[in-house]
Formats: C-alpha cells, sequence, structure tokens
C-alpha cells in the first residue's frame, strides 16, 4: 500500500484586492479565470475577513495566526524591526520538512523572513535595506537590465498622471512588470527545488495596490465606459459621504480631489487590468503544477491582505475607515479530496489560515494561536464565527479605529472622535445609512461595542503609527527612502554620491 506524500502548500496573496472583483464572486466586468480555477476546484468564503485594513498587521495576523492585539504589531514600516519570531507559518513549516519559499511582496519583519524560508525573493521596496536598495532582488533586475528608472513604484514626480489620478500606462515593458517577474521567480524556483520535500510557496503580488500602471500591453484591457457603477456609486457623487463623522468625510474628499466619474471609470479599468495580470500569473503556476503532477497534491489558498473600495461608495483606493469594501477580502481554499465548487457564507477571518493549513498538512500548530482551522467551515460541517474584528492605528499614535461585523451589523468605533459608525446590512447592504446615533438601534449598538471591547479594548504595541513616522523620520534622506517614497528616480540618487553606511 502507497502512502500519498505529504500535500505541498501554495499560499496566494495579492495586496489590496475587493472581494468582489472576480468572475467567481460574480463581478460584471473583471476577468479572473484562474482564479475561477481555484474556486471550481475548492471552496469560496464570501465572509472572509482581515484583522487590520493596512498592509504590514494584516499580514502578520496572517503568518502568526494571532490578533493585532496579541501579537502587538499595527505599523506599517517594520521591515528593520528588531524582532523574533520561531512561531510564524514559514518557520513552523520549515521546521517540520517543508521547504520554505517567499517570492514576491513580504512586507513584514527581515528577521522573522530570514528564519521562515531558504528561499526569498522579494519584488517591493517595503523589504529592502535602507541604505542600499541595490541588494534588493527586483531593483537589482531592473538595475541588471537598465530599467532602474522605470521602477513602477517610485521615480513618479507628484504631478504625474499615477499620483494625480491614480492610474497611468506603465512605461516598463511587461516582460519586466512586477507581475511577470514575480511569476518568473516562482516557477524557477519550482523547476530548482528539493523534490525530496514538500513546498510551502508564499507568492505574493505588491499589487492591484497602487500605483495602478498596467502596462502598454494591458492598459486597454477594459473599457472604463463599460464599467457600471453600483447603485451606492452616489454616495459620493451626490451625497458626499453624508452622515459619517467629519473627519471620515473630509478623508474622503482629499482622496476623490480633482476626481470626476469618468476618471473613476478609467482608474477602475486600469486596476481590473492589474486583477487580471495577476490572475495570469497565477495560471502560468497552476500549468506548471498540473503539468508536473502536483496539482493535486497541493493546497492552494487565495486571498489578499485587504480590500479596495474599486467604485463602492463611488470612490477607489483605501485609508478611509473600515467599511466591508475594505474590511472584507478574497478568500478561495482547495486541498486534495476537500470540497468542490462551493460557497461557504460563515464569517472567517485571516488569523484563521494558519491553523487551518496545519490540520490539512499535519503540521502542528504552534501554541498561542487565536486563530482556528476553518476545515469543518469549509466541509459544510462548522457554523464559522459569531463576528469578525478589525483593528487600526489610525493617523496618530494614540488614534485607534476599531470595527466589528457580525452577520447583520457593522459597527465602527473611533477612539479619537465623537460618535462612530452603524450599518444594518438586512436593510442597508451598502452601508449608506450610518444608525450610530438612531435611538432604535440603542441596544444593538451597546451589545456590539461590548463584544468589540472584550476582545481589543487592552493591548500594547511592538510597532504602530508612531513608530512608523519615526523610522519614516530617522530613514528619510536614504537611498530607499527617497527612491520608494520621495518620488526620486534612481539616476537622481546615483548622482548625488554614496550615502555612508
Amino acid at each position: 500500500m502507497t502512502t500519498r506524500p505529504r500535500p505541498n502548500v501554495l499560499y496566494l496573496m495579492s495586496d489590496q484586492h475587493n472581494a468582489g472583483c472576480m468572475s467567481a464572486a460574480g463581478h460584471p466586468v473583471v476577468r479572473t479565470p484562474n482564479l475561477d480555477r481555484i474556486a471550481a476546484g475548492g471552496v469560496r468564503f464570501s465572509r472572509a475577513y482581515c484583522n487590520n485594513p493596512i498592509c504590514a498587521p494584516s499580514r502578520v495576523s496572517f503568518v502568526t495566526g494571532q490578533y493585532p492585539h496579541t501579537h502587538r504589531i499595527l505599523g506599517n514600516d517594520i521591515f528593520e524591526l528588531e524582532d523574533a519570531n520561531s512561531a510564524t507559518l514559514g518557520a513552523t513549516f520549515r521546521r517540520h520538512g517543508y521547504q520554505a519559499a517567499l517570492i514576491g511582496k513580504g512586507h513584514m519583519v527581515r528577521n522573522w523572513d530570514n528564519e521562515a524560508y531558504e528561499h526569498i525573493r522579494y519584488c517591493d521596496l517595503c523589504d529592502a535595506d535602507r541604505k542600499d536598495p541595490t541588494v534588493h532582488h527586483y531593483f537589482k533586475y531592473l538595475m541588471d537590465h537598465g530599467l532602474a528608472d522605470m521602477y513602477e513604484d517610485g521615480g513618479l514626480p507628484r504631478e504625474h498622471e499615477a499620483i494625480r489620478k491614480k492610474c497611468a500606462v506603465a512605461r516598463l515593458p511587461y516582460e519586466h512588470s512586477i507581475e511577470h517577474w514575480t511569476g518568473n521567480e516562482t516557477l524557477a524556483f519550482l523547476n530548482q527545488r528539493d523534490t525530496r520535500r514538500p513546498f510551502l510557496i508564499h507568492m505574493s503580488f505588491e499589487r492591484p495596490h497602487p500605483h495602478w500602471t498596467p502596462s502598454a500591453d494591458h492598459a486597454g484591457m477594459y473599457n472604463p465606459d463599460a464599467i457600471p457603477l453600483g447603485p451606492d456609486a452616489v454616495d459620493w457623487w451626490e451625497r458626499r459621504w453624508a452622515g459619517r463623522p467629519d473627519f471620515i468625510m473630509k478623508a474622503v474628499a482629499g482622496c476623490m480631489r480633482d476626481f470626476t466619474p469618468s476618471d473613476l471609470k478609467k482608474a477602475l479599468a486600469y486596476h481590473f487590468a492589474l486583477v487580471t495580470v495577476i490572475d495570469m500569473e497565477i495560471g502560468r503556476v497552476l500549468d506548471w503544477l498540473r503539468e508536473h503532477g502536483e496539482l493535486d497534491n497541493t493546497v492552494i489558498v487565495y486571498t489578499a491582505d485587504h480590500g479596495d473600495f474599486a467604485g463602492d461608495h463611488g470612490i477607489c483606493d483605501k485609508n478611509i475607515g473600515i467599511y466591508e469594501s475594505i474590511h472584507r477580502m478574497p478568500f478561495l481554499l482547495s486541498y486534495p479530496g476537500g470540497p468542490r465548487g462551493v460557497v461557504r457564507e460563515t464569517i472567517i477571518e485571516s488569523v484563521d489560515m494558519f491553523p487551518t493549513l496545519c490540520e490539512l498538512t499535519d503540521v502542528p500548530s504552534p501554541s498561542g494561536m487565536d486563530g482556528r482551522s476553518i476545515v469543518p467551515e469549509a466541509e459544510g460541517r462548522g457554523g464559522g464565527r459569531d463576528f469578525a474584528t478589525c483593528e487600526w492605528d489610525y493617523v496618530g499614535p494614540q488614534k485607534r479605529v476599531c470595527a466589528i461585523r457580525t452577520a447583520r451589523h457593522r459597527l465602527v468605533y473611533y477612539s479619537h472622535a465623537q460618535g462612530g459608525e452603524l450599518y444594518d446590512h438586512d436593510t442597508d447592504p451598502w452601508e449608506m445609512t450610518n444608525r450610530w446615533s438612531d435611538p432604535e438601534c440603542r441596544d444593538v449598538r451597546l451589545h456590539l461595542l461590548e463584544l468589540l471591547f472584550d476582545q481589543v479594548n487592552q493591548y500594547t504595541r511592538k510597532a504602530d503609527i508612531g513608530s512608523d513616522y519615526r523610522v519614516g523620520h530617522q530613514t528619510r534622506f536614504t537611498p530607499t527612502r527617497l527612491l520608494h517614497k520621495d518620488c526620486r528616480k534612481w539616476s537622481e540618487i546615483e548622482a548625488l554620491g554614496p550615502k555612508p553606511r
């Protein structure tokens, strides 16, 4: 009798993908044939929620199985954080015989990555030595090809269309794009891996996080005029987000300054093009697994660190409150012997992914995780969670924003402002009518606040928005910072001469 080899794990992630922007989720325009393949071969969770609405803290929750108030990381600039963690997803699987690789965007702690992955290829300069971007994998690739000044996430002047209108056609040819490089590096690892061990690959795409700059080959993929805006588009174009706290309305106005409906549709067309391009690169990997007989023995997860408005409420981008568009994330799961082509509406959270992968691979779960396996939910045996929470440090070190989502309601609490937000999805699925101050909703509001405070009211931090400001100030003149955040071209930085290390 032959024993089945331990399953591989392909952990696919993109950055800032609205859960509704997949053809598998019923989107009328976006084409995602390869994500649809994963959904058809497994389970799509339609109520999956992230535990933080920005990149790094959310990603930490995925790889630790812990809520932000447990892992204590709420800041975004954490690559150089002096911290150790031997209980992350990659480190745990590596100790139990998996060949672990991170390819693409990590946006976590360098020390953690070094312990977790024996093969690393970074694509985003958030994962770079602040003083020397030339040792960064993707940027070094661009330098070697004479394309450093075309790096798509830096070197754009502030008056550039991709800054003002959130989208533009990339100067960089697609063959050198960040998506294609991520696909090529993943395939290179698969072709060179140690076949005596199962693999854990975290294939992580930098986009569709802005800037939305698809290549000339793909910028025309979607016709802006054919992109419909939902019934909630009036929330901005007519109502100007009325009924929310003042600072939220000001944030939306700043985000949409000088925008027209035509501008929004063009931005969405380019945004959707990047979603489809990412899908295409995922398809190359799925094809390789099928051709090499590995697909049927691979656990596959696709998710995102958080969502994007992507036209919801008449706007795009993120960093504006914790609404369904941002809190909800895509989550696809397929595994050997698992259900195929089903949709589960039970509530799950990002902290649940790690223990789920442990169960599906017989890898012992580390202690201290807040998450739990969702295999029962995938197989229709579990009832899911009663609610999902989201925790965020916003604007200043003492300004905390938290949200709770039940099957019916969403409540958002602002520690620094009068009032909050409360939505009833039974009567208001688009979250357009804030009922925080409605006397009829008083009991619901108090009950949800109690549930929320019981979970997130007290925690300390290793990193937060305040530490982000300090790191940003300390590194503001370093080459990587100038390149990545200050809109400088590499040729300009080189002309300044070497910097002391």
